[in-house]
């Protein structure tokens, strides 16, 4: 029906069906000039298109066979009662408006709900509610406030039009246009039901264009049944949301919020047909009584009407049901099975605050004997990027039976990483101090855009809970826990927290927890002196180190005083240009720290030293460089190390938070500071000026009876982690195995020293504990050490002296020695072009482009060089000539021409 309902109405708005033949007393003979209008329509006059309209609409129960009979509705309605109905209609129609609004807010409603749903999808399970649901409840709270608008408005108006229309249908049932017998006197229900009657010329005296509409009961029923329905799941379920206590429970709940809102839908249009049947029947029992009302927009049939909102409602479920994009996780590797989870910020409650763990799973050949958790040093360090290398370098055996379960955690990588890489590189270059300290603390929490007072989340034993969080949604009962380094404080902060769920402890280069932070420092300070005097003693031993250096120590304390002032150095950098770097000595016993961590790094440092004592600074400068340096690519790993570090240890020994003498103190106590690594114990500094430090410098507990066995690895040289720690968590346990590697690297595990592996391997695989409590394995100090080469192209004696020389030059570069092998790397040779290495399976791909390790005599070409067997083999052209280079553990051999000659020389 239109809105236009007002206005002049045309004379022949009221009209007489005359009967089959005109007589006395009929109404075409009693002067009516409706009566006129309508014997013009009936014979196709100017009035014949009403009757086209009408029987252009859809009607119910005509007898059109029939012939048209004497219909007279009695007097005309008066122009009061014309009035009322037409003001029926219009409070009608707002009233069906107010019920497309309220279909509209259900709809907002129902797919808010099932977005909260999918929000709670990839999270921890005792999260009932996260801050992204809130933020979603932001638009659920505007819907629901226009649905309630919608609603009491729509109350207050079907009040009025009731109370309005009542009276005009009991006088349209008078005068015989509402079907039914008359409604009993004082009984509101019996005048309630005439507007769902059927209406229109009474059936018995219709003809076929006469417009009847049917009763409304069917429709009626069924829109009660739907709003009684969605009441009745609403209320349960909101009332059962409030009692909800995990994750899964909320989900659901939340996905019957999000159905209860399309049954709204679905009964808001249900009641908006009901209201727009009672309108169409009056306006059919208006027509019958003669009076013009419009019938352009006779309702739909309800199918029609509810079809397009409920697709509409389907596709909205489609998109908020799907993850939200910013759930994106990067997998290292096909071979991996990569997620994510939303885990509480502060897992002792308080807060529904969270963050974006990200875990990786390398599933086993068959079914898994068990699952290893892996946590890797740092901190810092990426345990998706240290994935691949892992699964590499752990033991076949274990590699295929067990689950091997690897994750970020939180504040690094994908796990919401946070970077202060500008700041880290700035403190890197500083001497270290106070000054240095407090402004890199400042720098880097800004430079990370972290609120300095949420920095307490970072603490790992926020992190342990993060890994029962990983458990609890991959359905594991019970983990096996590798620890590295700063890994083993995680491991054990997870195993005291959860010892249930442990089957067993693995602690490689670990650390012991009840050391106070003073404490940890200092043993580390004299660890790496000690382990660089063992450096230098090494050299001693070894025939080809002592000929290139006789007294190593003294060397480095020459190259440390020659590096008081900043040495400026040059040397091509990885796009083959020679530009000048300056080093200072600062950054130099930072890298040579660095370096003691591997045997290998040793060797590099003998190297070093050896070449200095002979004036050649640029193996010195190149490490600087290539460990973090000026001119190299900060990690970005200051802000993660830090923040977990100064969350978990009280640096201070006062109450004094900012208390540097009082740490200074402590390490002169301890001897750190006449000791020539001295620089190690100064790590801690930054602590002091974090936002966030731990209130007293109280310990946890440490680990002793366990219902799981704990292996200890160590070395002797390990020089962060001292031996004596892991020795001294071993004594504790009730159920430890100590295994001490002789010399050896920081991290003694899966490096295919069966004598380490073995015994942790056999248990995980097999049940079986290792015979003795103690193990010892035999470990170098240091690496076979590379001799010197010329330093100049006459200094070759052939063309195999020189190759050989080519491949000591890139094997003991330091570039080289720091790679982790996992992405491309590019190296600058000294003299200028660059050697770029590409890993590959089994082999590495090694491509020349000019470089030369001394000037004139330039390489290029490629070949392939084998880790695992030590096979090298290249085909190299320089100016002197062209050669192939085939390399092994027993022999070398080149052939080719050089100088214009041919060559094929063997050693």
């Amino acid at each position: 029906m239109t809105d236009d309902l007002k206005g002049d109405r045309p004379e022949w708005s009221r009209y007489r069906r005359p009967s089959s033949g005109a007589g006395p007393g009929d109404p075409a003979d009693s002067g009516d000039p409706g009566a006129a209008s309508a014997v013009d329509a009936e014979s196709g006059g100017p009035e014949a298109s009403v009757g086209a309209e009408l029987s252009a609409v859809p009607t119910e129960a005509r007898a059109p066979d029939s012939p048209p009979t004497n219909w007279d509705p009695g007097p005309p309605l008066s122009s009061d009662v014309e009035a009322r109905i037409r003001r029926d209609l219009r409070r009608g129609r707002w009233i069906v408006r107010l019920t497309w609004v309220a279909a509209f807010a259900s709809l907002v409603l129902g797919l808010v709900a099932v977005r909260q749903a999918a929000l709670l999808v990839a999270i921890d399970r005792r999260l009932v509610t996260t801050e992204e649901v809130q933020a979603a409840s932001a638009s659920f709270d505007v819907a629901r406030a226009v649905l309630i608008a919608a609603v009491g408005l729509a109350i207050i108006l079907a009040i009025r039009w009731l109370r309005g229309a009542l009276p005009v249908f009991a006088e349209l049932h008078a005068r015989g246009v509402i079907d039914g017998p008359a409604p009993r006197s004082g009984r509101s229900l019996d005048r309630i039901a005439l507007l769902r009657r059927t209406t229109g010329v009474p059936v018995d005296r219709a003809g076929w264009s006469d417009l009847r509409v049917g009763p409304g009961r069917p429709l009626l029923w069924l829109t009660s049944a739907v709003v009684a329905l969605a009441l009745g799941v609403g209320f349960v379920a909101a009332i059962w949301l409030g009692a909800a206590r995990d994750a899964d429970t909320s989900r659901l709940l939340r996905v019957v919020s999000g159905l209860d809102g399309g049954l709204w839908l679905v009964a808001s249009l249900l009641v908006g047909a009901v209201v727009d049947g009672i309108l169409w029947r009056e306006a059919a029992a208006a027509r019958a009584l003669g009076v013009f009302i419009p019938l352009l927009d006779a309702p739909a049939r309800v199918i029609v009407r509810l079809i397009p909102p409920i697709l509409a409602f389907g596709a909205g479920v489609f998109v908020a049901s799907g993850r939200p994009d910013p759930w994106f996780v990067p997998c290292p590797e096909a071979t991996l099975a990569c997620d994510g989870m939303l885990v509480p910020v502060d897992h002792d409650g308080g807060s529904n605050a969270t963050i974006w763990i990200v875990y990786a799973i390398h599933h086993a050949e068959g079914p898994p004997v068990g699952t290893l958790a892996v946590a890797v040093g740092g901190p810092g360090v990426s345990g998706l990027d240290q994935s691949l290398s892992m699964i590499h370098n752990f033991d076949p055996t274990l590699v295929k039976r067990y689950d091997l379960l690897f994750f970020d955690q939180r504040g690094i990588g994908a796990s919401e990483g946070r970077l202060c890489r500008a700041a880290g590189a700035a403190y890197g270059a500083s001497p270290p101090g106070a000054d240095a300290a407090r402004t890199f603390a400042n720098a880097c929490v800004s430079e990370a855009e972290v609120d300095p007072t949420t920095i307490a989340r970072y603490a790992t034993r926020q992190a342990a809970e993060d890994l029962e969080s990983i458990r609890l949604r991959l359905g594991i009962d019970r983990l096996a826990v590798y620890g590295e380094s700063y890994g083993t404080e995680l491991a054990q902060a997870y195993a005291a927290a959860h010892p249930d769920r442990v089957s067993a402890l693995i602690l490689d280069g670990a650390v012991d927890l009840t050391r106070s932070a003073n404490a940890f420092w200092a043993d580390a300070a004299l660890g790496f002196a000690n382990v660089l005097d063992a450096t230098f003693g090494a050299c001693g031993n070894d025939s080809a180190c002592h000929a290139d250096v006789a007294d190593p120590a003294t060397a480095f304390d020459d190259l440390r005083r020659r590096f008081a002032e900043p040495q400026v150095i040059a040397f091509a950098d990885p796009d083959g240009m020679v530009r000048t770097h300056s080093v200072d000595a600062g950054q130099l016993e930072t890298a040579i720290d660095t370096l003691l961590y591997e045997p290998s790094g040793r060797m590099l440092i003998q190297r070093i030293v050896a070449a200095a004592s002979h004036g050649d600074l640029i193996p010195a400068a190149r490490l600087v460089v290539a460990s973090g340096g000026p001119g190299a690519a900060d990690s970005g790993a200051a802000f993660a190390y830090h923040a977990i570090t100064c969350a978990d240890y009280r640096v201070s020994p006062t109450a004094d938070q900012h208390d540097l003498a009082a740490v200074e103190a402590a390490g002169r106590a301890a001897g750190v500071t006449s000791k020539r690594t001295a620089e190690v114990y100064a790590s801690q500094y930054p602590c002091l000026f974090w936002p966030y430090q731990p209130a007293d410098g109280t310990r946890p507990p440490p680990l002793t009876t366990t219902p799981y066995p704990v292996f200890v690895l160590g070395a002797t040289d390990d020089p962060i982690t001292p031996i004596d720690q892991a020795r001294a968590i071993a004594g504790r346990l009730s159920d430890g195995y100590l295994i001490v590697t002789t010399g050896g690297p920081h991290v003694t595990f899966g490096r295919h020293r069966s004598c380490v592996d073995d015994p942790v391997v056999t248990f995980l695989v097999e049940g079986r504990r290792p015979a003795s409590r103690s193990i010892s394995c035999a470990g170098d100090i240091a690496s076979t050490y590379i001799a010197l080469t010329a330093m100049s192209a006459d200094g070759y004696a052939d063309a195999l002296d020189a190759m050989e020389a080519t491949e000591s030059e890139l094997f003991a570069d330091p570039f080289y020695l720091l790679w982790d092998g996992a992405e491309d790397l590019r190296i600058g040779c000294r003299a200028g072009g660059f050697i770029a290495i590409t890993p590959g399976t089994g082999q590495d791909h090694i491509r020349f482009a000019d470089c030369a390790f001394v000037t004139g005599l330039a390489w290029t070409g490629s070949g392939t060089s084998d880790v695992g067997s030590g096979l090298t083999m290249w085909s190299l052209t320089t100016t002197a000539g062209e050669l192939d280079y085939v390399a092994n553990a027993e022999s070398r051999h080149v052939s080719g021409t050089w100088h214009g000659k041919p060559v094929d020389l063997t050693r």
